[in-house]
C-alpha cells in the first residue's frame, strides 16, 4: 500500500472513529474530527546519556602543600595515590639549599617510593643547614614526580 492510500485509509479510520464516540457519548458530539494522520518514513529515536568519571593513569596528591622550616621539624608529608596505576614516586629539590632536605633521613636525590593504587606514604622531610651557608630567608620547592611502578 502506497502513502498516499495509507494516509486516506488511516484518516477514514479516525474518522469513523470519531463518528462512533460522537454516538455513543452525547458530549463528544461538538468536538470536531481530529486532523488525519500523516506516516512517514522518517525515524524515531530516544538518546541516553552517559557519563563517568575516568580515573587518570598517574594522579596524586601531596599534603600539606608548604613546609614552614621556621617551625622546627621533622614535618611529615603525605603522598596519596589517586591515579590507577601503582606509582614509583621520585622528587627533586629548586631553590632552597639543596643539600639541605632530607625525606626520611636520606638526600632527597636518594628518594623513591612504591605506592599502591589507592595507597599513601608518610615522609618525613628535614632541613640541615651547614652554619657556614651564607643564605639567609630562602625558599624553594621540593616537586614529586611520578611514574608507572612496574
Amino acid at each position: 500500500m502506497n502513502r498516499m492510500k495509507l494516509t486516506k485509509f488511516l484518516a477514514g479510520v479516525v474518522a469513523v472513529l470519531a463518528l462512533c464516540l460522537s454516538m455513543a457519548v452525547p458530549a463528544f458530539a461538538a468536538t470536531p474530527a481530529p486532523e488525519p494522520v500523516s506516516v512517514t518514513d522518517n525515524a524515531v529515536g530516544e538518546e541516553v546519556t552517559l557519563e563517568t568519571y575516568i580515573i587518570p593513569a598517574l594522579d596524586f596528591t601531596v599534603d600539606p602543600g608548604s613546609i614552614d622550616f621556621d617551625t622546627g621539624g621533622p614535618h611529615t608529608v603525605t603522598i596519596t595515590n589517586t591515579g590507577a596505576w601503582d606509582l614509583l614516586v621520585t622528587c627533586r629539590v629548586n631553590g632552597l639549599y639543596e643539600d639541605g632536605p632530607k625525606l626520611d633521613g636520606e638526600p632527597w636525590s636518594s628518594f623513591n617510593a612504591t605506592i599502591k593504587r589507592d595507597g599513601h606514604q608518610e615522609i618525613d622531610i628535614t632541613l640541615t643547614v651547614l652554619e657556614s651557608y651564607p643564605g639567609v630567608g630562602e625558599s624553594g620547592t621540593i616537586i614529586f614526580w611520578a611514574e608507572e611502578s612496574r
